[in-house]
Order: C-alpha cells, then sequence, then structure tokens
C-alpha cells in the first residue's frame, strides 16, 4: 500500500488509501426450512486524494488498474470540493492509559456452517413449539473483515473486525388478519442467547393474539427499544456536523441550551467492547472515542468528520465513516447509546390506564427527518387499559416532531437492549402523543 502511494503522489499532492477485504456467510431459513447457505468474499480500495487544494475520489473492487484509479481521483479532484483538512500525520495512540478495543472473535470465524444450521433449527423449534402453524423465517449471520489505511503523510492502521447475527420473521396468519414480528440480536462476540431471542418473539405473540380497537387522540404511550428510533433518528441527524454546517438543522444553533427532559442523555462511543459499531479508528485515522451529545436534555457537541470540523473550524470527533467503498468518509454515529432510567417497562405499564405500546413501525426515515417531524404507521403495537396490556392494535399511526415530544419523558426503562448491533435504548414513556385509528 505504502508503494502505491508513494506512486499515486507523483500525479497528486497526498492521498490515502482504504481497503477493506470481507467475508460474509448466511445461513437462511425461509418458511420453516432451510433455503440457502451462501459464502461471499469481497475486496476493494478506495482512494482520496487532495491535489491543488481540492478532493478527488475513486474507488474500486477486483483488480482494476491502480494507475487507472490515481487518474480517475486526480480528474474528479478538478471539479472536488476545496480541502479544509490534510490528511493525518503519524498515528499515536492515546496513552498507556488507552484501552484496547476488542472487535475480534477467532470463534466467530471458526463458527461452522453446521453450528449455524443447528442455531437455525434451535430457534425454528422453540419458536414452533409455541404455534406449529406459525410461518417462520430465520436467518444466521457471520461476517469478518479485515481493514487497512495508510496515507502519505505516514499514517498507517490495520485491524481484524468480526459480526454475528440471529435474526427472526414469525408470520401468524389468521383469516384476513397478519401478525408479524420480527426480532434481531447482534454481536462481535460470540455470545449471542437463542432464549434472549425466542422468548422475546414469543411473549409478543402472546400479546398480539387479541385485536383491542382504539380510539384517536392524546395518549400515553411507550416506545420499545425496537422503536425508540422513531424519536432519535431526528437529533442523530440534527446533531451532525455537516448538518450544523450547512444551517439546515434546527439544532445548529442550540449548543449547551437544554432542550428536553433531565432523562435524556446521548452519546456516540466507537469503543464499547464487541458493539458492531466499534473499531480503533474511524475511517480516515482518528482515534475512536466517547463523545458525549446530548447530557441532561442539554446538546453537548455535534460529531464529525476531518472536511467537516476542518470547515467548521473545529476538531474531528472521530466521526469519519463510510458508507461503503464506493463513499467518502461524512459524519456518522459509531455506536449510540442512551443512558437508562430507573424504572421498569412492567411498572410503565402499570401506571397507564390507557394508552398504547410501540414495538414495531413502517416508514421509519421517511419524511422530513431533519425538522423532528415523524408520522408513521404502527406495524406492531399493543393497547394498554388499566394498567395491562389487553391485545394489538390495527390499523393505527402515530404522529408528532421528536423535538418537541422528547421534552414530555415521563420515564425511561431500567434495562436497555442492543438494536441493530450499534443502538443502545431503553424503554420510553411519553406522557402524551397523537395517535389516529382507521374507522
Amino acid at each position: 500500500m505504502e508503494k502505491l502511494l508513494q506512486q499515486a503522489c507523483k500525479k497528486v499532492d497526498s492521498a490515502e488509501l482504504f481497503k477493506v477485504k470481507s467475508k460474509t456467510v448466511p445461513v437462511n431459513f425461509e418458511v420453516n426450512r432451510l433455503k440457502s447457505i451462501d459464502i461471499s468474499e469481497s475486496e476493494g480500495k478506495a482512494l482520496r486524494v487532495i491535489n491543488k487544494g481540492k478532493i478527488g475520489f475513486s474507488s474500486f473492487t477486483g483488480s482494476e488498474d491502480f494507475d487507472l484509479m490515481v487518474e480517475k481521483a486526480a480528474a474528479t479532484s478538478e471539479f472536488g470540493a476545496k480541502a479544509s483538512f490534510n490528511f493525518l500525520g503519524e498515528i499515536k495512540r492515546g496513552g498507556k492509559e488507552k484501552k484496547k478495543v476488542n472487535i475480534y472473535d477467532r470463534k466467530v470465524e471458526d463458527k461452522s456452517i453446521e453450528e449455524m444450521v443447528k442455531i437455525g433449527k434451535d430457534i425454528l423449534g422453540k419458536v414452533k413449539d409455541f404455534d406449529r402453524k406459525l410461518r417462520c423465517d430465520v436467518t444466521i449471520l457471520k461476517d469478518s473483515s479485515e481493514v487497512e489505511y495508510f496515507n502519505s503523510r505516514g499514517s498507517f492502521f490495520s485491524y481484524s473486525k468480526t459480526a454475528i447475527a440471529y435474526s427472526m420473521m414469525a408470520q401468524q396468519i389468521k383469516n384476513q388478519d397478519m401478525l408479524m414480528v420480527y426480532s434481531s440480536i447482534e454481536s462481535g462476540k460470540d455470545n449471542l442467547n437463542v432464549e434472549e431471542l425466542t422468548s422475546g418473539i414469543i411473549e409478543n405473540l402472546e400479546w398480539g393474539e387479541k385485536i383491542i380497537p382504539v380510539e384517536s387522540g392524546k395518549m400515553p404511550v411507550i416506545f420499545t427499544p425496537k422503536a425508540a428510533l422513531v424519536l432519535i433518528l431526528p437529533i442523530i441527524s440534527g446533531l451532525n456536523g455537516k448538518m450544523v454546517l450547512k444551517k439546515i438543522s434546527p439544532l445548529a444553533t442550540r449548543k449547551n441550551k437544554k432542550l428536553w427532559s433531565d432523562l435524556l442523555t446521548l452519546y456516540s462511543d466507537g469503543t464499547i467492547n464487541f458493539a458492531v459499531g466499534s473499531a480503533p479508528f474511524d475511517d480516515e485515522g482518528v482515534e475512536m472515542k466517547r463523545v458525549p451529545l446530548v447530557k441532561k436534555g442539554e446538546i453537548k457537541n455535534f460529531y464529525y468528520d476531518l472536511q467537516t470540523a476542518g470547515r467548521a473550524g473545529v476538531e474531528s470527533t472521530g466521526n469519519g465513516l463510510r458508507a461503503g467503498l464506493q463513499s467518502e468518509p461524512v459524519p456518522g454515529i459509531s455506536n449510540l447509546v442512551m443512558e437508562e432510567g430507573k424504572v421498569s417497562f412492567k411498572e410503565m405499564i402499570k401506571d397507564i390506564s390507557e394508552g398504547i405500546i410501540i414495538d414495531q413501525v413502517l416508514g421509519l426515515g421517511q419524511g422530513n427527518i431533519i425538522s423532528g417531524a415523524f408520522s408513521n404507521n404502527v406495524q406492531l403495537g399493543y393497547k394498554i387499559e388499566k394498567g395491562k396490556i389487553v391485545g394489538r392494535v390495527k390499523d393505527v399511526m402515530i404522529a408528532g416532531n421528536a423535538i418537541e415530544e422528547l421534552k414530555n419523558i415521563v420515564a425511561l426503562g431500567d434495562k436497555s437492549k442492543w438494536i441493530s448491533g450499534k443502538y443502545k435504548f431503553p424503554h420510553i414513556y411519553l406522557k402524551s402523543l397523537s395517535v389516529s385509528a382507521k374507522k
């Protein structure tokens, strides 16, 4: 990689090379039967250059000629954005006290396909024992990757990373009604618990056996960790340094100002052992760290990559991430954690005389996220009456503005759950939310 960069710097002023090699093995079950076992391997490089003060970029997978890659990057730099940063010099870890981030587990990489098939059958068996008529899809997936980074100023790092995930979708069809329950668990370590996945799905199926009507209006609502992104996604977007710089974030001028409930504390942290978003460095060579974003309802920081930080006149927060090899780094969240509260889910339910629980929604991320507004159909939700879950709701929609709704948190749950391996949320209990029911 060093020789390639020396070669590149004959045509451009400076350059960085980012290389990823990965192997993914998914074992898929469809409608209760083993459907497919796939093994996919990929390798690619991404080249970003600074030439005459402007940024150029190119990428390729496979064996494309590196000279051609440099030519493409140099050509795009003629029309590229003005560079507001320099590539980092030699990386120096943050002192002896800096903890090592554990992100690789040999057991994941060594896990055999036979073991993965057995886990899938075990998951199916446990849920089918509850109801033989269920139609279930299960995926057991493992992934291992090797990342290398090198730039022309002598900065270099490399690491290996693993991930494993169990996911299941169970369908219950009765007459014209279809109940769909989805759940997944993910980790970088081979420590996943089948019981955690199946018990949650069975509990949801039990709650959903009976359909209970709901009247439209404002009422208390509990968001499960799985549904919490409805409220948190606009905050993630609003704290993005790029959105702040463009002045399209409604939070741009509100740093160090109290906006939400004292109960709300959020931070980005790429140093959590075996979390899916963790790594020793971001995709630009900046050391990963814990970045306080919101503390007791007050905005503490926005998150930045090198380019956006340079334009804003601040330092990168170590959040320069790539959506893939075809993308340049942009500000992104490594792992997002919301601090827990002190109230159990059962206590929240007992406190509500009439309200609903939101567990799955349709259309997450659609609409005008940056404004905070959301309007979602409830794919899976439950009715609470007199402190008890009495059944499932159907043909119901929720709407509101997350920036306003988060002022009215009654309580946060005392137990958090990882969602998609990189978001860790508790239950969120809101005093009142607009609920619309189809007559």
